[in-house]
């Protein structure tokens, strides 16, 4: 009988011997698991949404095709000789007038430092490029405004590759884009301000935004030198400062180039004075 009560005793201490091994297991694993979560935590905590405001603008007046379709990107930029890594796009549809206002949406834990990231957008119309931008623009530099603006220019077709797509520099009803690089506002009426040349009569024509203007010009070699101009004296309510500075930069045309559907004029800097867009082609 003895005998069995000290075997039943050894029997009881081993089993609460196993029990606090495993309960000292138990403890043991816990704080690994609790790491685990914070780790989890943490890296949720790092991936966090932000986004950037843009406008999108272009000086041509235009009007797009109904299925023209706008998409901002934002891309890492780094790698000099590989293609650049999309971080985050977005598309708008049913484009009306400029500007355009897109938010871009992006994982801020995919922004590294050290790396260059860039901000660009097109437009396209059944992916027929229409408008591209053509600058870099670096989102996160420092001081950079918000919203940013991105500006867009036309594409147009390679010359060399279809010279005939080109409009024909005379006769040709050229429509005030911008001067100085500077859009430019309607005319006396909602009238758009033009220019049209007559390179067999060496005479030109337009109107600067209340007076209808002619006079002479010649032509060499994609030289060009305006002779005097002359035109009508009236007053208008509005738009007079913007014909000012028309017939003030006809002085200065030197040379011009045209490109596609664009007649670009500068100084004899080689300063972009006017761009003109025909109104004579399909």
């Amino acid at each position: 009988m003895q005998f069995k009560l000290k075997k039943l005793a050894l029997l009881s201490s081993v089993l609460i011997s196993a029990f606090a091994l495993q309960a000292c297991d138990s403890k043991t694993v816990t704080p690994n698991q609790d790491g685990s979560i914070a780790d989890k935590q943490l890296t949720e905590k790092a991936s966090v949404m932000k986004s950037l405001d843009v406008n999108v603008i272009y000086l041509d007046r235009r009007m797009l095709p109904p299925n023209a379709v706008l998409e901002v990107v934002l891309e890492d930029v780094s790698k000099a000789d590989a293609a650049s890594e999309l971080i985050a796009s977005q598309t708008v549809t049913e484009l009306g007038a400029p500007p355009y206002t897109v938010s871009i949406g992006y994982d801020s834990s995919n922004i590294l430092d050290k790396h260059r990231y860039s901000l660009r957008a097109t437009i396209k119309a059944e992916d027929s490029l229409v408008f591209t931008s053509t600058t870099h623009i670096d989102p996160f530099a420092q001081n950079q405004a918000s919203p940013i603006e991105i500006k867009l220019d036309r594409v147009v077709r390679d010359k060399a590759a279809d010279v005939n797509a080109n409009a024909e520099f005379s006769l040709t009803h050229w429509e005030l884009m911008s001067l100085a690089e500077s859009p430019v506002a309607m005319g006396e009426g909602d009238n758009a301000l033009f220019i049209q040349f007559n390179s067999d009569k060496n005479a030109v024509n337009g109107f600067s935004g209340c007076n209808n203007f002619m006079g002479s010009f010649q032509t060499q070699e994609g030289k060009l030198t305006m002779g005097p101009v002359a035109g009508t004296r009236k007053m208008c309510a509005k738009g007079m400062e913007q014909e000012m500075a028309f017939l003030t930069a006809l002085e200065s045309f030197a040379s011009y180039q045209v490109q596609g559907e664009i007649l670009i004029v500068k100084n004899n800097m080689g300063k972009v004075v006017a761009r003109f867009e025909s109104r004579d082609m399909e």
